[in-house]
């Protein structure tokens, strides 16, 4: 019995310790897990919020950036395409030039530059076609191009609509397994075709 009270006692002992404790720290006005769960709530609405935010806001940003790089690159390629068919040109005025000197005897013939052509832009007007028909003409008389050359020349002298009725017609050519244009003759022809106030197709197919 003794040892029985003394437990007791040990017991009631703590029980006040306890209780003073609980007095000197005071009672939490939440559990302490209740903040925590707010918070995690809280992180997690935000994260679904971004996601939202990305999922609407990401693909039309990629998707306007990648025209714009498409357009830069379509510039700079056209831009190249130019150039090369430039240097191409004069290379082969430079090579008519050579070639003739050296067919031309012991003569020795004045240097006269010969002025260059105004180019096609597509006009649908048959003075500016015919025109430049005239133009190429007289050029390729003056500069002494070879018929192997004229079709090639002259595709440099083509702007605008001109020169993209050009550039899709090679493509259509090579996609049917159709002959090139090779002679000046046919190139006039397909010129008149395309270009003249009374044909409208290629414009036509070009709207739909």
């Amino acid at each position: 019995m003794a040892d029985q009270g003394g437990v007791s006692t040990r017991w009631e002992a703590m029980e006040a310790r306890v209780r003073r404790l609980g007095e000197l720290i005071g009672k939490p006005e939440q559990p302490p897990s209740v903040g925590l769960i707010q918070q995690v709530s809280s992180i997690q609405e935000m994260v679904e919020s971004l996601k939202m935010k990305v999922k609407e806001e990401l693909p039309e940003t990629v998707l306007k950036g990648l025209e714009s790089v498409s357009d830069e690159i379509c510039c700079l390629t056209d831009a190249v395409d130019y150039k090369l068919e430039s240097l191409k040109a004069d290379l082969r005025l430079v090579k008519l030039a050579v070639a003739n000197s050296g067919t031309e005897g012991s003569a020795v013939a004045p240097k006269v530059r010969v002025p260059d052509p105004e180019p096609f832009g597509g006009e649908r007007s048959a003075k500016e076609l015919e025109n430049f028909l005239w133009d190429m003409e007289t050029y390729f008389q003056a500069a002494r191009v070879p018929n192997t050359e004229k079709v090639s020349i002259t595709s440099m002298y083509l702007t605008g609509e001109a020169k993209l009725w050009w550039r899709s017609r090679l493509s259509d050519d090579a996609s049917a397994n159709r002959e090139r244009i090779e002679t000046w003759e046919v190139l006039k022809k397909e010129l008149k075709d395309q270009f003249l106030p009374c044909n409208t197709s290629w414009l036509a197919r070009e709207s739909l």
